[in-house]
């Protein structure tokens, strides 16, 4: 039995093991920085959704909620090429080309600064629009190789094209979106 909160703690541990922020910094220039405990940091772009009530007074405890979309900060949108381009464990991913028709498709480049061999990157992009309301977010794997397969990782120093990310088109949205990367997970042979 004194295996189980053993095996309890160790299923946490990637749980336990995230960033949690810090602080955040005013650059110099205006931008905001979120100092993270992990001795990371990234650009604060993305204001978290709100809840908003739709009732008001002592009815709006049992009132239904709605929430809103995230959306820019006024740093992101003054700046949109801090949304395309991410980076985490030496790996960096930036958007490279939006071809746009019934669908939107992604193609983005994967640079391994790091010394260990890449075999996996994964993360999240999402789809803003001129204003800064998120359309959409969608899972996104940026790099895959093949385990015992040498030349498909991505080694020290290399520049390749990711896998194509295709997204839907949201309805009436006719102007380019506003592409935000995100690098969650990095794999290492």
């Amino acid at each position: 039995m004194k295996a189980l909160p053993l095996l309890l703690l160790l299923s946490l541990g990637p749980v336990l093991a995230q960033a949690a922020p810090l602080t955040q910094v005013t650059l110099a220039d205006g931008r905001v920085v979120q100092l993270n405990d992990d001795f990371s940091w990234e650009y604060l772009l993305v204001k978290p959704a709100s809840v908003a009530s739709t009732a008001v007074g002592v009815q709006a405890q049992s009132a239904p909620r709605t929430v809103a979309a995230p959306v820019l900060t006024e740093q992101a949108l003054a700046n949109p090429a801090l949304l395309s381009e991410a980076a985490r464990d030496g790996v960096q991913v930036r958007l490279d080309r939006l071809e746009t028709g019934d669908t939107y498709r992604l193609r983005f480049m994967v640079h391994n600064t790091g010394s260990r061999n890449v075999v996996g990157v994964r993360g999240h992009v999402s789809l803003f629009d001129r204003q800064g309301v998120q359309l959409s977010r969608q899972e996104a794997r940026f790099w895959v190789a093949e385990n015992r397969l040498p030349e498909t990782y991505l080694r020290k120093g290399e520049d390749r094209p990711s896998l194509e990310v295709e997204m839907a088109k949201p309805a009436g949205q006719e102007e380019r979106p506003l592409v935000r990367v995100e690098i969650e997970e990095v794999v290492f042979r």
